[in-house]
């Protein structure tokens, strides 16, 4: 039976027996020859039977308490009743707090981080606590530690409040103890740096009373969302398994379309995340699998959530004495640096765009080198601006080579002209004439694309990091406010469909970057109409796409593209035009025939 249930009974019992107090006759007054007499107390025949009443009244509510209690709980019943019991701990990176209740944690403030308003928050959601365990009995019950109260073991006791600094270590053991001396305990071990909390659960005599031999250990709730954007915060949403050397992943990205897997195996730790933050659990001992679970909320993108819940599932062998289980809860930012110290893979959750094409760039070069910066120069703003030029440096040989090929294409175009008027009634054969005038030409007319295929990795994974990298939180430049957010200097009382309900600045300068680069970009032959529209179709879709992206990814691709002008300029200025061999002699036009003067 849960607290309010008990309470409720117990209120019913006090109302009763105030009821049958204000029923009851008055004593009768003494009368006035009386006075002076003492005499004792007579009890009437009424005084008797609201006595009686009161007394089976207490005893009734006892009764279906303990009741009730057994019959939820079995023979953890004598733990579902109890006083709660909280304990704080601060670190130097966050304040939390514990529950005797349960044992587990019921607050996660971090120090470093502000949600989007400059005001603290708390990363659980769930009221019962973030933390659980969960078993089935042999009698068809099933237990979650949040509903039992559990003894702290603290030395000094009775203490409520520890602060931890540096290497400081402290451990908050919390009991369960059972009859014929079976018990649980859950204990927690924090140091005064970093976001790891050590967690080592224990069952005694316990082994023949879960028929299932297994319990799992639970993340409840999912995280607070602590940004503007709820619906872009419920994007970056989800929960991950890492089982089998892969990773699996749910996201409840729809209204009433609940999500969940339950994969076996050994489960390496297993993980919730929002777009900043992430909770995991992570496994010191083999596990026998795991459960993960989701639904969205609402579609109302004021109040749009996702609550994920997260289990590890480890194994309760019968006939041991003791089964003794380690785990490290991690609880904090996703800092890609941060999140890999973990050593177990943990970083994977963070989404770098394909595995097998983006994802090498974004952590061996892109992460790494923006941490360098980050050491150096406080303002990421000027990270980005300098990161853009170190990126324009790398690709420098590709467009240089993309333009040396535009080039060879533009000198070998009368040739290609003069095969397309001599075999314009012979596509096999312009085909085949073609690739011959290509080769004898030395011209590849692939060389002006292929050094931008090249560099799309990079943007791509480039695109993927900016996104979501918690650097550039709350982090200000120029007239942006916060890097991690669009630069939003009008709002409109509506959304426009696929713009947006903003102007943001960064997108409108780099579409006009782009249409700048257009122009000084060598062409390879003669354009289309089609080509012509999308010089200015290209830059208003760029427009679009980037006008609800954060502000510093806006800045890095203006500046890139800035710096794409200018390195094109030069290149067209060092680079001299062209010369191919001639292969094809051009064809003149041929004159029509006068008709003779005796045609008729």
């Amino acid at each position: 039976m849960d607290r309010n249930s008990i309470i409720g009974l117990v209120l019913i019992g006090l109302i009763m027996i105030v009821w049958f107090q204000l029923i009851s006759p008055s004593k009768p007054q003494p009368r006035p020859e009386d006075k002076g007499r003492t005499t004792a107390p007579i009890k009437t025949p009424i005084d008797l039977a609201t006595q009686d009443s009161i007394a089976k009244i207490a005893v009734d509510t006892a009764a279906a308490v303990d009741d009730l209690s057994r019959g939820r709980f079995g023979e953890f019943a004598a733990a579902a009743t109890g006083t709660e019991k909280l304990i704080a701990v601060e670190t130097e990176e966050f304040k939390a707090v514990f529950s005797s209740k349960g044992a587990t944690l019921k607050s996660f403030v971090q120090k470093k981080y502000l949600s989007y308003d400059k005001k603290p928050f708390d990363l659980i959601t769930a009221k019962q606590g973030a933390i659980s365990l969960f078993l089935a009995t042999r009698e068809g019950r099933t237990i979650t530690t949040t509903d039992l109260y559990f003894t702290p073991k603290l030395e000094p006791e009775g203490q409520e409040k520890y602060v931890l600094r540096g290497q400081q270590e402290l451990r908050l053991p919390f009991e369960l103890a059972l009859a014929d001396g079976k018990k649980m305990s859950i204990t927690y071990t924090l140091k005064g740096q970093g976001y790891n909390i050590g967690m080592t659960t224990e069952f005694a005599g316990l082994g023949n009373d879960v028929p299932t031999g297994e319990y799992q250990v639970e993340w409840n709730g999912g995280l607070t969302y602590s940004e503007l954007n709820r619906v872009d915060e419920a994007t970056f949403s989800s929960a991950h398994v890492f089982i089998g050397g892969g990773l699996e992943k749910i996201d409840a990205d729809k209204i009433n379309e609940p999500r969940k897997t339950q994969p076996t195996g050994d489960a390496r730790w297993v993980a919730v995340q929002s777009k900043y933050f992430a909770a995991a659990i992570i496994a010191k001992d083999k596990t026998e699998g795991a459960y993960i679970e989701g639904s969205r909320s609402t579609d109302d993108p004021n109040a749009v959530f996702e609550t994920y819940k997260t289990a590890l599932k480890v194994k309760l062998a019968s006939g041991q004495a003791t089964t003794k289980q380690d785990f490290s809860l991690f609880i904090g930012p996703l800092d890609y640096q941060v999140v890999k110290s973990n050593g177990v893979g943990l970083e994977r959750i963070m989404d770098f765009g394909w595995e097998w094409l983006t994802r090498p760039f974004a952590e061996w070069l892109i992460v790494p080198t923006f941490n360098i910066l980050g050491k150096y120069i406080s303002n990421y703003g000027l990270i980005i601006i300098i990161f853009a030029l170190l990126i324009k440096l790398i690709t420098y040989p590709f467009t240089a080579a993309s333009t040396k090929s535009m080039k060879k294409m533009a000198a070998v175009q009368p040739q290609m002209q003069a095969l397309q008027e001599q075999y314009k009634t012979d596509p096999a054969r312009l085909q085949s004439e073609t690739a011959k005038l290509y080769k004898e030409a030395g011209v590849n007319p692939l060389g002006g694309c292929l050094p931008t295929l090249l560099q799309m990795p990079i943007l791509i994974a480039m695109f993927n990091v900016f996104r979501g990298s918690i650097e550039l939180r709350q982090q200000p430049f120029l007239w942006s406010s916060d890097l991690s957010v669009p630069d939003a200097i009008f709002t409109f009382p509506f959304s426009i469909p696929l713009y947006g309900n903003h102007i943001a600045i960064y997108p409108i300068l780099m579409a006009v970057a782009v249409v700048v680069q257009q122009k000084v970009t060598p062409v390879t032959a003669q354009q289309n109409d089609q080509a012509k529209a999308m010089q200015y179709i290209f830059p208003v879709m760029m427009l679009v796409l980037f006008n609800s992206t954060p502000a510093g990814l806006g800045l890095y691709y203006f500046i890139f593209n800035i710096l794409g002008i200018l390195q094109q300029v030069y290149i067209n200025q060092t680079t001299p035009a062209a010369t191919v061999p001639v292969v094809v002699q051009p064809v003149k036009a041929l004159k029509p025939k006068k008709k003779s003067a005796s045609a008729v």
